[in-house]
């Protein structure tokens, strides 16, 4: 039983980094620049880095920040099979990482590029029901969506 929660745990964080990577390709679909690419020129403007380092750390933060949420829904996968507590979990760490992603964002960037922490200069919480939460619940339900089903076979 061990194995096969750590297999469910393994194919979450899976079917997050997969879904990291949807992610930042749909969001010029949007009209919107990726957040890797956002980052990265952050990371050039503020922390001096190089083009081609700037892109690999944004692509390491955004890939570990969703595995990390790939992992967040396979632990709500593995305490419940009732639909309704899963739909409500994915609703709610949509908007949850809608809500905080422009402090978050800003802080990452601040300490990659070697900045002091500076609260003051965040940005605001997104309490927009906009297409950052759109493109959250999308990234969210179809990890929760692929792991319900992948439980399903396994089990």
């Amino acid at each position: 039983m061990k194995r096969l929660k750590n297999q469910i745990l393994f194919m979450a964080c899976l079917f997050g980094a997969v879904m990291g990577v949807v992610f930042i390709v749909i969001q010029p679909w949007f009209g919107m620049d990726t957040l890797t690419s956002r980052h990265a020129a952050a990371y050039q403007q503020l922390g001096g880095w190089n083009s081609v380092a700037a892109i690999m750390i944004a692509w390491t933060a955004h890939m570990a920040v969703s595995v990390f949420y790939g992992f967040l829904s396979g632990i709500v996968i593995l305490s419940t099979a009732r639909l309704e507590l899963i739909a409500l979990a994915t609703l709610v760490f949509s908007w949850l990482t809608t809500l905080i992603a422009p402090p978050a964002n800003a802080i990452i960037v601040q300490l990659v590029s070697f900045q002091h922490l500076q609260v003051s200069q965040l940005p605001g919480l997104n309490f927009s029901l906009d297409i950052k939460f759109v493109l959250h619940l999308v990234f969210f339900a179809a990890i929760s969506v692929a792991l319900y089903v992948y439980k399903k076979r396994v089990y």
